[in-house]
């Protein structure tokens, strides 16, 4: 089982959609150091870190001369450790240590290089040892939980060994081991959380599928049978990691251009710029920076198109203005945010953020003097939307929300 870093952003992006909590909290930078402050900006953690990350629970990560803190709404719970990130998973923190980040990146996200510890949200440090990868079955649920005081561990060793065991918040311990030293492991979460399965192989290599079924927040039943008897179950499922979430719906916003040049609509933009910046996720030391990249338009969804002057962005099978023709500028900025389509528009030196959702205009934000990016959808609350802003030197400056505050001070 190989956990890809494309599968962990993937995970850490839905977590988004079910941030319901009617308090807000905001990453603050005051000149060039780092802070936490409610949705007004009155300060709740003092800016004195140099860097800061920022989660889905209003939870961050803080970094200062190189040791990582973690905070959960208005207090540090960790503090000054060891890690390269913390991953908030309901009950738990996982601190995690990426131990070589360039040969991490090249091995896709291989677990193989991090070094993993539990936490509950009290700080206090759970399991005894580190694990290569920790992963609370339960731990980003969407619905009911299948447990209640208890949960469900899976957990690869640095031996590359994987065990499964069950956990009691209560008493801070495992109480049930379920298997140990298994080479390969393959989740199946289709009936979760009624029901959880996982392929396995005991101490003489043999496969065998384990069944948890639930019931009041506990295991109410458990079954295990040699592979053979439900091959034709997983037929074709080879053994790999396990399905942390679906990828988001493909966007229906610019598409790559087709082979060979299409023929130009009139008054049609022939270059479409392409608004993103660098993710710092695992290498603190570079500077992140907003990009933009020009491509060639594809005119078979939509396109930039003129009129008297003005810019706006024009769907083709439906022969409307997803955009209207107001506009100086236009790039797409399709995000991490956000699963439709988002602009950045230019006004004269103002910019708006502009996101369609079935193909009509949700919402354009405030303007801001200086370049937008989504950021995370829903922060906190229903409604509030985070934004970053860069400089007209690209650089990053800081972070705001949809209707115009910003969450920075020189």
């Amino acid at each position: 089982m190989k956990k890809s870093l494309y599968l962990l952003i993937l995970s850490i992006i839905s977590l988004s959609l079910t941030a319901q909590d009617s308090q807000v909290y905001v990453p603050f930078r005051i000149g060039d150091k780092f802070g936490v402050s409610d949705e007004n900006g009155k300060m709740i953690i003092p800016a004195n870190y140099d860097e800061i990350s920022v989660g889905y629970n209003n939870d961050f990560t803080v970094r200062k001369e190189n040791k990582a803190s973690y905070i959960l709404n208005n207090k540090i719970i960790i503090k000054d450790g060891d890690y390269t990130y913390f991953d908030n998973q309901e009950d738990f923190v996982i601190g995690v240590l990426v131990k070589n980040s360039k040969d991490f990146m090249y091995s896709n996200g291989s677990s193989d290089y991090l070094s993993e510890n539990l936490y509950n949200k009290s700080g206090e440090p759970l399991l005894g040892k580190s694990y290569n990868n920790i992963i609370v079955i339960d731990g980003r649920k969407n619905e009911k939980p299948a447990l209640t005081g208890t949960a469900l561990l899976l957990l690869y060793s640095t031996q590359n060994r994987y065990s499964l065991h069950l956990f009691d918040k209560k008493q801070k311990k495992i109480i049930k081991t379920f298997f140990e030293n298994s080479y390969e492991v393959d989740t199946n979460y289709d009936k979760f959380p009624q029901s959880f399965s996982i392929i396995y192989q005991d101490l003489n290599r043999s496969e065998k599928n384990l069944t948890l079924n639930f019931n009041n927040g506990k295991i109410e039943s458990e079954k295990r049978e040699p592979i053979k008897v439900v091959k034709d179950y997983y037929s074709d499922r080879s053994l790999s990691s396990p399905t942390y979430s679906m990828p988001p719906p493909a966007m229906e916003g610019i598409k790559m251009p087709p082979a060979g040049k299409p023929s130009i609509p009139e008054n049609a933009l022939e270059k479409i710029g392409y608004a993103d910046s660098f993710y710092r996720y695992i290498e603190p030391d570079r500077s992140e920076k907003l990009t933009i990249t020009y491509k060639d338009a594809t005119f078979d969804y939509g396109y930039l198109k003129k009129e008297n002057g003005k810019i706006g962005y024009f769907l083709v099978r439906d022969n409307k203005w997803l955009v209207p023709p107001k506009y100086d500028e236009i790039f797409s900025a399709d995000g991490h945010a956000i699963y439709e389509s988002g602009f950045v528009v230019r006004t004269g030196d103002n910019y708006q953020f502009f996101v369609a959702s079935n193909k009509n205009l949700e919402f354009i934000t405030s303007e801001f003097k200086d370049f937008p990016l989504f950021f995370r959808r829903d922060y906190g609350r229903k409604g509030f939307h985070l934004f970053k802003l860069y400089d007209k030197d690209k650089n990053f400056i800081g972070y705001a929300n949809k209707d115009g505050k910003i969450y920075y001070k020189k």
